[in-house]
């Protein structure tokens, strides 16, 4: 999954042994999930903590660290579509970033000032199944009503163009209905936030929202009942490294391990994660003493 079209990049994923590179390739299939543009450090170290077997993940448990917190404080470092919270980063789901962007491209066509509420509301039940869409509207979901709220929101002199970084055209009130999203999300134990987290949220959120799609949030929340959960994949594509993760890579000596990999975090090329490695005990005197006694498979 990592774009290795040109030779510089080859070479450097020529340095690491075999299963090194299997974590590096685990590191992209989480960095597709976040929906990352490119591959970086942040999501390599999540993918070390993250493999019970590999050498760096038993050398942190030998310096009696938590390997998942660790990859949780990576993970809110890691380029992607997702929101940071006190207690940890969760990403949208597909779908949820299809809702997302179908927000922005509808403020853009309204030429609306901002995304707003109303926007990712119509978004986001247009991206739930069919079969839950029929069920609320079958229950009297208004989608005239909500239409006008959204169009009352332009247009402007300085309309929403839909390119460029996501949330940068999203209003307060938005983004504050993305973060309750994800609690939801996160009281479900959800792993992503979804279509259905952002329209209950909405709903939940402003009253008159609710009064316009013409049903309550109890009704929407038992339509969604086993449905909340979306687990549709990422789509596959190369990943290219960004400059970080080149730069990371080109320290490397050839055969490099996951110790080596997890090492090189302290080679002052990634200083906010080798700080995450240095709170957990992971530092340099410790991999001098005891890397070389943790091989991976």
């Amino acid at each position: 999954m990592i774009a290795a079209e040109d030779q510089r990049t080859r070479e450097l994923l020529a340095r690491l042994a075999p299963y090194a590179r299997g974590l590096l390739e685990r590191g992209a299939r989480l960095a597709l999930t976040l929906h990352a543009d490119e591959f970086g450090p942040e999501h390599l170290l999540c993918a070390l903590m993250d493999d019970e077997d590999c050498g760096a993940h038993r050398l942190a448990l030998h310096a009696f660290a938590d390997p998942p917190t660790i990859s949780g404080e990576a993970l809110s470092l890691a380029a992607g579509i997702m929101i940071s919270g006190s207690s940890a980063a969760l990403p949208f789901s597909t779908l949820g970033v299809q809702a997302l962007r179908r927000a922005r491209a509808d403020a853009a066509r309204r030429q609306s000032t901002a995304v707003e509420i109303s926007h990712l509301v119509l978004a986001s039940f247009d991206e739930l199944e069919p079969a839950v869409r029929e069920q609320l509207s079958d229950s009297g979901w208004s989608r005239a009503a909500l239409e006008a709220l959204a169009t009352r929101a332009g247009p402007a002199a300085r309309s929403v163009e839909d390119q460029g970084a996501l949330f940068r055209s999203f209003s307060e009130d938005a983004k504050r209905l993305l973060s309750a999203a994800g609690k939801l999300a996160r009281q479900h134990e959800h792993a992503a936030i979804s279509p259905g987290h952002l329209l209950l949220a909405s709903l939940t959120w402003d009253q008159t929202l609710e009064r316009a799609a013409g049903l309550p949030p109890s009704r929407v929340r038992m339509a969604l009942r086993g449905r909340l959960d979306d687990r549709t994949p990422a789509p596959e594509r190369p990943l290219p490294l960004d400059e970080s993760a080149e730069a990371f890579l080109a320290r490397l000596a050839p055969g490099a391990t996951s110790v080596a990999l997890l090492a090189g975090f302290h080679a002052g090329l990634t200083p906010e994660l080798a700080q995450v490695l240095n709170r957990h005990k992971l530092t340099p005197a410790l991999f001098e003493r005891a890397g070389a006694s943790f091989a991976d498979p």
